[in-house]
């Protein structure tokens, strides 16, 4: 084996074929030395050990010559173990590179892992010397160049986009015309019958839950659980193993190809925020054993602990420029590499967090992802609120969007009934100016959605209201307590059938207000048929027939009513295509809602109207109350034209030019136009 060498090389950090061999940059600015160590092909065996040679700053760098694509490695770093300091090195813990390009071996769980007795309970009181490295994932060089190209993303307008958040594994692992090798990989989501039901569907992007590599939390893996929902990376430039069926970056990528020649664009979920190794008493396997000080926020007061805002331990650092770094290669190696059209960011807040731990929308990490040649023109997706009380929707700046919470809680409350909803509904409606008009950004920077892969689906929206999350194994004490649901009377399915006729139309109600709002809408994959998750609101552990999408249901009689019903919604969004953003809020009367009318506490019946690109007029009803409302439509010289509703009441209905009233059935969405 060649000795690893000093050799001044222009490489990023990580480990990169160049002429003659292959050089590697680990950034760890607070560590004392350094050893590169080298395994066997299958990542079992240590074959050899070398000090990185030398040192430029907080980077340690070495050459390798004649060493060659597969070689596979990990680190040892050395360095003070004081907790009180913010330090945890142990060098008998195996580091995988963060900035690993590929992994090999195999990940499992043991005492070995953590960087203290584990048996002890107490993580700040001294080291264990266990060798962890037959359990631990690693990198492997590989030869990025020898890729084919990607075909280029449909690059879809904003306002002409429609999301799809959904799962591989959900997704794929019940679809009908997928052979066993396709089921929950990225080869079933690429299979014709996948694609030929999202172009069917209307949707225009995918957006997928989080695919770079994770880990099963030690605590679920004892309860004979997995960690579905992939919120748990260990590695931000790898695709998860368990999604491929074949190398996980070219099936990865073939997927990608194949749907954008289909005219889909694919858009990631990614989780910069936090990571597997959890709070003080998590593991040490990548960034805590490389530099614990320089990868997360400590508690100032405390750096023995974190200064937490994702809710799962400890928080990445995004105001530390290792960690600018780590997340800006990740976005551009999957902007390139990948081919991705675009990212949505988990607790995204975090991104803009300053060393005071307050938000600045002109961060150096926002700054420099603007300012990225090679994410220019992705599409940028804020979840723009954190576990720690931080919330910034509207806050983030111009060029992106948002998840928009606001939107999905009041069209819950509105259309449930709550009082004095019918300002903030109509408000989201508008694609919420007060929270983006203001700011100079337009509506599309707002993601309206009613539910997405976190509380209730939609279906169970109108069915639960509270949780049932027993099979998560924490006696169902996790998910949120306040879902905004509600169950018309009954919890759980029932056999009455006015109260199953009733929940669809809210289900239908709920899901057209998103449609059909200004800004961009985003649909959960399985709602548009009525997928159900039994009343579990956090079925993040549940890796089984509670995730994934029933196939069957979509085949039944009620599957087919609400998808055809969803499939004409987009269809008819596509066709009213408005000329700007201004809507204009009618009373049931036909003259425009005044503040007297919004300030009723129990107003739960108006009308949105608005201009269409063709030169055409839109109007919307919305009655949500419990009776009957007569609404006067307005005056127009070729009257108006129903084009969809809610409630079987209004099919067919005409309206002649006179500004005839109408009778709006209780708990009904009607949408009409005017000829062009």
């Amino acid at each position: 084996m060649e000795q690893l060498i000093y050799r001044q090389t222009p490489s990023p950090l990580g480990a990169h074929l160049i002429e003659g061999g292959v050089a590697f940059k680990l950034a760890a600015p607070n560590a004392t030395r350094v050893e590169l160590c080298l395994f066997d092909a299958a990542g079992k065996r240590e074959i050899a050990r070398h000090d990185m040679p030398d040192r430029d700053g907080a980077v340690w760098t070495g050459f390798l010559p004649k060493a060659k694509s597969g070689l596979v490695y990990g680190y040892r770093v050395h360095g003070p173990y004081a907790p009180d300091q913010g330090h945890r090195f142990n060098p008998a813990k195996l580091a995988l590179d963060p900035f690993a390009r590929a992994l090999a071996g195999a990940f499992s769980w043991t005492p070995a892992h953590y960087g203290y007795p584990l048996q002890t309970g107490h993580p700040d009181a001294g080291l264990d010397t266990r060798d962890n490295a037959a359990w631990m994932l690693k990198g492997r060089v590989v030869d990025l160049s020898v890729l084919p190209r990607i075909a280029p993303g449909p690059r879809t307008p904003w306002r002409d986009t429609l999301i799809y958040e959904t799962h591989v594994r959900g997704f794929t692992m019940r679809l009908p015309d997928l052979s066993t090798k396709e089921r929950g990989c990225f080869a079933g989501l690429a299979a014709p019958a996948a694609v030929r039901y999202l172009r069917a569907l209307g949707v225009t992007a995918i957006e997928l839950l989080p695919i770079h590599s994770f880990l099963d939390d030690s605590w679920l893996v004892d309860k004979g659980l997995r960690n579905f929902w992939g919120y748990n990376t260990i590695n931000y430039f790898t695709p998860q193993a368990r999604y491929a069926s074949s190398e996980p970056m070219s099936e990865f990528r073939s997927f990608v190809n194949t749907l954008h020649e289909t005219g889909l664009e694919v858009l990631l979920d990614v989780v910069y925020n936090h990571t597997c190794e959890g709070d003080h008493r998590g593991p040490s396997l990548s960034f805590r054993a490389i530099d614990n000080a320089a990868f997360y926020r400590l508690n100032p007061k405390n750096p023995a602990r974190y200064a937490d805002i994702s809710g799962c331990g400890a928080t990445l650092d995004a105001a530390k420029p290792l960690v600018q770094r780590l997340i800006l290669d990740s976005l551009v190696h999957w902007a390139t590499v990948g081919g991705v059209d675009g990212f949505r960011f988990d607790i995204a807040t975090q991104l803009g967090v300053e060393s005071d731990g307050r938000f600045n929308p002109c961060s150096a990490l926002l700054q420099a992802i603007a300012a990225e040649p090679a994410l220019a023109g992705k599409k940028l997706i804020a979840e723009a609120w954190d576990a720690a009380g931080g919330y910034q929707v509207g806050g983030f700046p111009k060029g992106w969007s948002e998840w928009n919470g606001k939107a999905r809680d009041a069209i819950r409350q509105f259309w449930r009934g709550d009082e004095a909803m019918a300002g903030e509904f109509a408000q989201r409606f508008a694609g919420s100016p007060d929270l983006y008009a203001s700011k100079g950004r337009p509506a599309t920077a707002s993601i309206n959605f009613v539910a997405c892969h976190d509380d209730f689906p939609l279906h169970d929206l109108t069915r639960y209201a509270e949780k049932h999350n027993h099979a998560n194994g924490e006696n169902n004490r996790d998910g949120p307590d306040h879902s905004l649901s509600c169950n018309y009377g009954v919890e759980g399915e029932t056999a009455d059938a006015a109260i199953q006729e009733l929940r669809e139309r809210q289900a239908h109600n709920m899901l057209l207000s998103a449609l059909f709002a200004r800004g961009v809408p985003m649909l959960l994959a399985g709602d548009e048929f009525g997928r159900t998750q039994g009343g579990n609101n956090n079925a993040f552990a549940q890796d089984n027939e509670t995730s994934w999408l029933d196939w069957d249901l979509a085949a039944s009689r009620d599957g087919q009513r609400r998808l055809a019903l969803v499939r004409q919604a987009i269809a008819l969004r596509a066709a009213l295509r408005p000329a700007d953003d201004a809507v204009v809020f009618l009373a049931p009367r036909g003259a425009a809602m005044t503040p007297a009318d919004w300030a009723l506490p129990y107003a739960r019946c108006f009308g949105a109207l608005w201009r269409l690109e063709d030169g055409g007029e839109a109007l919307a009803w919305f009655n949500a109350d419990a009776g009957s409302v007569t609404m006067t439509m307005p005056h127009r010289s070729r009257g108006w034209a129903l084009q969809l509703a809610t409630h079987r009441a209004l099919d067919d209905t005409t309206i002649p030019a006179d500004g005839s009233r109408l009778t709006f059935p209780d708990h009904t969405f009607a949408i009409f136009r005017t000829p062009a």
